[in-house]
């Protein structure tokens, strides 16, 4: 019973370490270089407020280091698979928004981290009717 219990450990542990093993020797990049380069480039921009309507969020940022600017992002984007996403958290660095652009400078899709809770400062109510600010195709950010 000792040794067929101890062939069957040794058989286990050897099954364990056979991915390693062919990992070792498999055909794995090990110069540090990326095989290959994404075209998509981020822009880490401050949040300074964001305003919810029925339509989207109006989200005012920091332009430069005196002045502000902001964006309209439709409601439609915040789909799954859509142009859009939000990411609530809590901490000094909410709110931000990563803004992604392709190589040729075409607008790909935004990454928006708020604060968690609505009744934080940041946090505000767009009242009014906006128009057609919130009919974008895209987001262009001013500096």
């Amino acid at each position: 019973m000792k040794r067929s219990l101890t062939v069957i450990v040794i058989a286990l542990l050897l099954a364990a370490a056979a991915p390693a093993l062919a990992q070792e020797s498999g055909s794995i990049d090990k110069s540090g270089s990326i095989r290959s380069p994404s075209d998509l480039y981020p822009v880490r921009v401050d949040v300074l407020a964001i305003y919810a309507h029925a339509q989207g969020y109006r989200v005012v940022y920091r332009r430069g280091s005196t002045s502000v600017a902001d964006v309209y992002i439709p409601i439609t984007w915040f789909t799954v698979g859509g142009r859009a996403v939000m990411y609530k958290g809590t901490g000094m660095a909410y709110p931000y928004m990563m803004v992604y652009y392709r190589s040729d400078g075409s607008f790909s899709h935004v990454k928006l981290y708020v604060q968690a809770s609505m009744t934080h400062k940041t946090w505000g109510q767009m009242t009014g009717d906006p128009g057609d600010r919130f009919k974008v195709d895209t987001i262009k950010l001013e500096f």
